[in-house]
């Protein structure tokens, strides 16, 4: 299998506010659009074969300025949106946060299930199946793969063999990469969280 890039897409104004988007079409925001050009200048120049992104709207915006830089065609894949909150879209988090499931959301993110949402296990094998898929694809060259944090935990979680009740504690900033290296069965971290988001709000 080829290497895999995983990134997170730009901010948004809802991340910053902290409503739930779920698959709301919310945009990049300035800082956003910032950070998904820096990372497009830090790629410049890698021989990325293809690029695969979650459908909604902030992932799709971040793909498409990263194709725009390193010439690979995107693909939208539903296998790579963002985790399904069901009810809790459009609310914010301190709106939930007196609710057991919210609270279960972090202590056991493995088994919760927001109401009318996905567990993070439910989450992995759509997003592990995407990636398997593409990679088995005669090509050479890397892959990218532009998604949302949760998502992308739950994809380097099945390769390095962690668990999922503990992966919320990667930190995956917006526009950030994570790139790994799988040979058969065995895979490789090559980085984390490049380039981290150190500010504190």
């Amino acid at each position: 299998m080829p290497t895999i890039f995983l990134v997170r897409h730009g901010e948004t104004d809802w991340n910053r506010s902290g409503q739930i988007m779920g698959e709301q079409p919310v945009p990049l925001n300035q800082q956003g659009l910032t950070q998904a050009h820096r990372l497009a200048g830090l790629l410049q120049g890698r021989p990325i074969r293809a690029i695969y992104s979650s459908p909604v709207a902030r992932a799709r915006q971040t793909a498409d300025i990263l194709a725009s830089t390193v010439d690979a065609p995107v693909t939208l894949n539903q296998g790579l949106t963002e985790i399904g909150v069901g009810q809790w879209e459009g609310l914010y988090w301190n709106d939930v946060a007196e609710e057991i499931i919210r609270h279960d959301f972090y202590r056991k993110p493995d088994q919760a299930r927001p109401p009318g949402g996905e567990t993070l296990r439910e989450v992995q094998a759509r997003a592990v199946s995407v990636v398997e898929r593409a990679c088995a694809l005669p090509s050479d060259g890397p892959l990218l793969f532009v998604s949302h944090a949760d998502v992308l935990r739950t994809i380097l979680a099945h390769y390095l063999r962690l668990e999922l009740a503990t992966i919320r504690q990667i930190r995956i900033s917006h526009a950030s990469l994570t790139a790994i290296e799988i040979t058969g069965h065995l895979a490789d971290l090559v980085c984390l969280n490049y380039p981290p988001d150190l500010s504190i709000r």
